[in-house]
């Protein structure tokens, strides 16, 4: 106790040693009774606090808007490049001086892309954390961009890629974006595609750096047993160095394509089939619906999927899922099915979408998918790690950074007539898409 009590206190001088260094000083960060707080650093970055006493352990995401959005078919895969790459070198540490002080420090840190943004993810013993902070944010002021790191990574991402369209389930989930969307904006794939990779220089990447990462395009979230005093200055040490001048990705066209069915041809014993809906982005009112909906469509055991698998024995995988991104949203049914049973599993997935638009939801069914997502925001929220990555999530997407908390409440209060009015709305024929991959 001692040992991390004198850890505490020098976190608390080196960070006021550093504070005349970092710029002008943050706002002073409020958290309400329930431990959260929002505040904006002087260069731009929002900053969203969780304070939680239960665990020693901070956990950390920080958040760069844009994600493929921000790329063309030409130059595919670049903001995963960059992203990866800001963790292989600085200005005062190589890759692997990197790596063996994270692992020393015992920090699970990460660098992923997504669909409309970047992300660093930190997890790290609270005593650790303002060194460990000290790498990243360091990374994220004076990147190097090694050119024989790039070489390194762009092989690893070449086999992320081949092991992508080899596996049924992420190939045909890859194929469903594309089908909707086409060769552009959320139909890109993440990870680029082999030629795309191949173009990328370490030019592109500094040049992708200047123009997207910045504070004005910044999400600081963390999840923490830190003393709000302490936080703040972790904050002015840390974030205040990074320059507060970024573009932001321009808004997709959302054109959606005319062709509705995905093939890509596997000669194996076994097929995978998304079949769902493109819709538009959602309002706040309109999430808990999706998300009961996902609830007794097909995410648990005894939802209206199941049969297909336990009764019809169509499936060695079925589910349902949805995704919300800042410009629309997808609800999808998924089925792995012998390929002989390709046709009949077809017809069970259309028959089942038609017995929901027509029949509707139930008042008992509707109870029981109540039930079953407070039971997955509950999870949502337990870990640190997982707190921090869906603050930034939330609050990026246009849902705020508490609305998870809100989920909970919300989901409470949508009645039948609310739900059945939703799903006529928004599942209808003109959105509907499907992707197979192996044989039809």
């Amino acid at each position: 106790m001692k040992t991390r009590c004198f850890s505490l206190i020098i976190l608390t001088v080196a960070a006021l040693a550093a504070m005349t260094a970092c710029g002008q000083k943050i706002d002073r960060l409020s958290l309400g009774p329930d431990g959260y707080g929002k505040t904006t650093t002087p260069n731009g970055i929002i900053v969203l606090v969780n304070r939680d006493e239960s665990t020693s352990l901070t956990s950390a995401r920080i958040l760069i808007g844009g994600g493929i959005l921000t790329e063309t078919a030409a130059d595919n895969g670049l903001t995963n490049l960059m992203i990866k790459m800001l963790l292989k070198g600085n200005d005062s540490l190589t890759a692997d001086q990197i790596i063996e002080r994270l692992d020393f420090l015992g920090a699970g840190v990460s660098a992923d892309c997504f669909r409309d943004y970047s992300a660093i993810s930190i997890t790290s013993l609270t005593e650790n954390f303002n060194e460990v902070m000290a790498i990243v944010s360091r990374s994220l002021r004076s990147p190097t961009f090694p050119e024989e790191e790039l070489v390194r990574l762009k092989k690893e991402i070449e086999g992320a890629i081949k092991a992508t369209d080899d596996n049924q389930t992420q190939a045909s989930a890859k194929l469903f974006w594309k089908t909707v969307y086409g060769n552009q904006g959320y139909g890109l794939p993440i990870l680029g595609t082999m030629e795309s990779i191949h173009r990328i220089t370490t030019a592109d990447l500094k040049t992708h750096f200047q123009k997207y990462v910045g504070g004005a395009n910044m999400i600081f979230s963390m999840a923490t047993d830190l003393p709000t005093l302490q936080i703040e200055h972790l904050l002015q040490e840390h974030l205040g160095g990074i320059k507060p001048e970024a573009e932001q990705a321009t808004p997709p066209t959302m054109d959606r394509q005319p062709e509705t069915t995905g093939f890509v041809s596997f000669d194996r014993n076994q097929s995978f089939i998304f079949m769902g809906y493109a819709l538009p982005h959602l309002t706040p009112a309109e999430v808990p619906c999706l998300a009961l909906l996902n609830e007794l469509m097909g995410r648990n055991v005894g939802s209206r999927l199941w049969p297909l698998r336990q009764v019809e024995k169509l499936a060695y995988a079925v589910y349902s899922l949805y995704a919300l991104d800042r410009h629309d949203a997808l609800f999808q049914a998924a089925i792995g099915t012998d390929t002989a049973k390709v046709g009949q599993a077809l017809a069970s997935l259309n028959r089942e979408w038609d017995r929901l638009v027509t029949g509707g939801v139930a008042e008992e069914e509707l109870a029981n998918a109540k039930t079953s997502l407070k039971n997955t925001v509950i999870f949502s929220i337990d870990r640190k790690a997982l707190r921090a990555g869906n603050m930034a999530y939330y609050e990026y997407v246009g849902y705020g950074y508490k609305y998870l908390l809100d989920l909970l409440a919300a989901g409470d209060k949508v009645g039948v007539s609310e739900m059945n009015d939703f799903i006529k709305r928004n599942l209808t024929g003109e959105r509907k898409y499907l992707s197979v991959v192996g044989k039809m």
